[in-house]
């Protein structure tokens, strides 16, 4: 275990302390949608699946951020800067409640600000294992005290506590270093096509994220139905499942065969959503976090033996990875309206299944390739 290491490097941060803010409040904004889905649904009168695209296109945004600005941006400081002044303006803005018709395109304008700040960190980090554990660590030390903060802030003053605070929070990271150390990024890079094998593993990342998503941002609505947990409990949980990840996420003996730990998650989603005992809901929600991680870096390392060139595929990877989660609210309110909360985590699970057998019988059948 290596998380007490890498939260001493967090002290003394070799990327700029502005930058590791900004990463952070990425963190905290996304945290918050799954806390404040069920309650724009009760202010709007809409359904779970409508209020989800308040999460579709959140992360849609974050999509095209992420895929749109290392083909057309550069990362100067006043990319960060108009990146953190909108994202305080979209929440402020959405802090007002305006008609629902206003408030998913302010979404909109959340997630590609959130995709830039995030793309700008890793910008800076890329190729140096010391940057890169600075910024990795950064969202999950932020992730152990979001959910109750947000908690805490919906009981006091409901979603448009939450945005106004998130309108708040974006601006800390300009009081802050924030210049970029990396002056130019190279262009005109010929990509090349993934082999087979690859391109299976990339469809199961995606399957997986998809799956997962479906049942985990709505772990609010279910944990506080059936299980009758309060919303605080829910946020302690999603609190440890982010303390677990961390060591998860280090251990390197975890990612010889991610297949078993990915089945394990599915197991996690199907209890999650189909559970009446608050206790076993907890456990299945802690231990999913250890299950994810743990699963995750060895995927991608399959990924990377069984590719030319590993690391276009990585890219890939996250890109597929973005489009499940962003993915996932939608398919996960469809079916929590129409068919209920069995249905759904029988469709999550049984997607993260399909891939983590595809992604097994891959690792199984094609041969380690790595660079050309």
């Amino acid at each position: 275990m290596q998380s007490p290491v890498r939260l001493v490097y967090l002290l003394r941060p070799t990327v700029k302390v502005g930058i590791l803010l900004a990463v952070g409040f990425s963190v905290l904004a996304f945290v918050s949608t799954p806390f404040l889905m069920p309650e724009i649904a009760d202010h709007y009168g809409v359904s779970l699946g409508t209020a989800s695209m308040i999460g579709v296109f959140q992360l849609g945004g974050f999509v095209i951020a992420t895929w749109g600005a290392g083909r057309w941006l550069q990362p100067r400081e006043r990319v960060f800067v108009v990146s953190l002044l909108a994202a305080a303006a979209a929440n402020l803005v959405s802090a007002a409640l305006p008609a629902f018709a206003l408030l998913v395109p302010l979404r909109l304008v959340s997630g590609v600000a959130l995709g830039l700040l995030a793309w700008y960190g890793w910008v800076q980090a890329f190729g140096d294992d010391r940057r890169m554990g600075d910024v990795a660590v950064a969202g999950p030390v932020v992730g152990v005290v979001a959910a109750p903060l947000v908690s805490l802030l919906l009981e006091a003053g409901g979603p448009r506590l939450v945005f106004a605070a998130l309108a708040a929070v974006s601006l800390v990271p300009l009081a802050f270093g924030y210049r970029s150390d990396v002056s130019e990024l190279p262009r005109d890079r010929a990509r090349h096509r993934a082999v087979p094998a690859a391109r299976v593993l990339l469809v199961c990342l995606g399957m997986f994220t998809l799956g997962g998503s479906a049942v985990f941002i709505y772990a609010v609505v279910l944990g506080t139905g059936d299980p009758g947990l309060s919303v605080a409990a829910v946020a302690a949980g999603f609190s440890l499942n982010a303390v677990v990840a961390i060591p998860a996420s280090r251990i390197r003996a975890t990612r010889r065969i991610p297949s078993p730990w990915m089945a394990a998650t599915a197991v996690c989603a199907i209890v999650v959503a189909t559970t009446g005992w608050g206790w076993l809901f907890l456990t299945a929600l802690v231990v999913w976090g250890f299950f994810f991680w743990a699963a995750i870096p060895g995927v991608f390392e399959v990924l990377a033996s069984r590719s030319r060139y590993p690391e276009e595929r990585v890219g890939d990877a996250q890109a597929l990875m973005a489009a499940g989660r962003a993915g996932g609210p939608l398919l996960g309110g469809l079916l929590i309206d129409s068919a209920g909360a069995t249905v759904l985590g029988i469709v999550g699970s049984s997607l993260m299944l399909a891939a983590a057998i595809g992604v097994f019988t891959t690792r199984t059948v094609a041969r380690p390739l790595g660079n050309r």
